[in-house]
C-alpha cells in the first residue's frame, strides 16, 4: 500500500486516494467477500466487516488488496458493522440472525475466541468498537431503535450495559472516552454522556441536523453529518459542527457549493490526517445525475474549515468507510532521560498513552487524539519504563 494514501469502501467497491485528492485505483473485489461496512487498518492490511451472501462476515485483505481470509459468524443473515483490532485480538459487532446484536472475538487467523448475542429486537445494530483506559471495550448501537452501549473484558464478559428508550431512531452509533473516563456517545440525532459505570449524566438532542461519525482535537468535538435545510425543501447539505465538552455549539461548516440542493447529500465517515485536519467523506448528487436518481460518492480534505481538495467518483450508494493505509507510524518520546515532564510526538493521533514498567504493570493511561501530548511524569519511581500508543508504536524511556 503506497505510504500516506487513503483507502474508502463504498459496500463492495473500493478507492484509493491520494493526498492531493486524485483517485489513483478503482476497483471492485473479484473474490469470495461480500460487502463492506467497516474497515480497520493493521500492519499487514485491512481489516473488513460485513456481509457474505446476506451473512455477517468478517475478512482481512492483504497489503495488494487481495481477500487472505474470510470468515462467517454463524447467522443465517445479518451485518458485521464494526471492527477494532487491538494487536493481534480483533473485535467485531454488529446484527444477527433475528435482529440480534452480537460481539465477537477473533484472533489474528480469523478463529473465532468467543462471541456475546443480546436479546432480539426489531431493529438492532452494535455499530461500534472503542478501547477504554482501563484496558476494557465497549460496543455501542441500536436496539428497538433505542441506544445501547456495553462494557466488556477481553474474555467476553459482561460489565455493564447503557440502554435507554429515548425515541430516537438513528443508524449508525459512536462512542468517545473523554480523560476523566465519561462516555460520549454520538446517536445520529443526540449526545449522551455516561460515567465509567454506564450511568447517563446528560443528553443533548438535536432538531434538525444528524450526525454518523465524531472525533476529538484541540478540546472540541468534530461531528460529520448533515444540515437538513428547510429552505432547500427538507433536503440535506453536508455538514461539520464543532461543540465543545459542554456541548455547547462552536459553529459549523457546509459544503453546498457543488451539489445539486434537492437530494440527501451526507457525510458518513471521516478521519484525521497528520497535518492536523480530517478527510471526510460520503454521498451527494449533482445536476448531472440529479434524474435519474443516483448519486457520487465524495471525499473534502480540510484543516480549520478551509476545504484542500475535494474528490468526486461516480457511484450510487454512500461511503460507508474511510481509513489512512500505508503510513508509516513515527513516534518519539523526549527528553529521555527526563524527571518533570515527558513529550510524547507522533505523525498520526496518539488515541491512548499507556505507560507500563519492567513488570508489565499499567502505570499511567491517557485518552487523546493530539498529535503531540506532554505527560507529567514526576511523580513516578526513577526507572525503566515502556510508553505505548493505542495504535501499536511502543517506545522505552528513563526517569532519573
Amino acid at each position: 500500500m503506497p505510504n500516506g494514501n487513503y483507502l474508502m469502501s463504498q459496500r463492495d467497491q473500493y478507492w484509493e486516494i491520494t493526498t492531493d485528492g486524485d483517485s489513483i485505483d478503482s476497483f471492485v473485489e473479484n473474490t469470495n467477500w461480500g460487502t463492506t461496512s467497516d474497515m480497520w487498518g493493521i500492519n499487514d492490511g485491512v481489516l473488513l466487516a460485513g456481509s457474505l451472501n446476506g451473512e455477517p462476515a468478517f475478512a482481512k485483505m492483504d497489503t495488494n488488496y487481495n481477500i487472505e481470509w474470510s470468515t462467517s459468524l454463524g447467522f443465517q443473515y445479518g451485518e458485521a458493522a464494526a471492527v477494532f483490532a487491538d494487536g493481534s485480538d480483533y473485535y467485531v459487532s454488529g446484527i444477527g440472525g433475528f435482529n440480534m446484536d452480537f460481539i465477537a472475538k477473533f484472533d489474528a487467523s480469523g478463529d473465532t475466541s468467543w462471541m456475546i448475542t443480546l436479546q432480539q429486537s426489531t431493529f438492532t445494530k452494535l455499530s461500534d468498537i472503542i478501547k477504554l483506559s482501563d484496558g476494557n471495550y465497549l460496543a455501542s448501537g441500536n436496539l428497538d431503535d433505542y441506544p445501547i452501549a456495553v462494557k466488556f473484558n477481553s474474555t467476553g464478559d459482561t460489565i455493564w450495559t447503557y440502554y435507554e428508550p429515548l425515541f430516537i431512531s438513528f443508524q449508525k452509533m459512536n462512542a468517545y472516552e473523554k480523560s476523566n473516563g465519561n462516555i460520549v456517545l454520538l446517536a445520529e440525532r443526540s449526545m449522551i454522556e455516561l460515567d465509567q459505570n454506564g450511568n447517563k449524566l446528560s443528553d443533548t438532542m438535536f432538531t434538525i441536523n444528524a450526525f454518523y461519525d465524531m472525533h476529538f482535537a484541540n478540546d472540541t468535538f468534530y461531528l460529520f453529518g448533515y444540515d437538513r435545510n428547510e429552505q432547500w425543501g427538507n433536503e440535506k447539505q453536508p455538514l461539520v459542527e464543532l461543540r465543545n465538552s459542554d456541548w455547547d455549539s462552536l459553529g459549523s461548516w457546509t459544503y453546498n457549493s457543488f451539489m445539486h440542493p434537492l437530494a440527501d447529500n451526507v457525510l458518513s465517515d471521516a478521519v484525521k490526517t497528520p497535518g492536523g485536519g480530517f478527510l471526510a467523506a460520503g454521498k451527494l448528487r449533482d445536476s448531472i445525475n440529479v434524474t435519474n436518481n443516483t448519486y457520487n460518492i465524495f471525499a473534502v480534505k480540510f484543516n480549520d474549515g478551509v476545504i484542500i481538495d475535494t474528490t468526486i467518483n461516480d457511484t450510487t450508494d454512500t461511503i460507508t468507510a474511510v481509513l489512512p493505509i500505508g503510513a508509516s507510524i513515527q513516534l518519539s518520546v523526549y527528553p529521555n532521560p527526563t524527571s518533570n515532564s515527558l513529550w510524547v510526538r507522533s505523525n498520526q493521533s496518539i488515541e491512548g498513552v499507556s505507560i507500563f514498567d519492567l513488570q508489565g504493570r499499567i502505570i499511567y493511561q491517557w485518552k487523546t487524539e493530539a498529535l503531540v501530548e506532554e505527560i507529567n511524569v514526576s511523580m513516578m519511581e526513577p526507572g525503566y519504563y515502556i510508553l505505548k500508543l493505542e495504535n501499536g508504536a511502543s517506545r522505552k524511556f528513563i526517569i532519573e
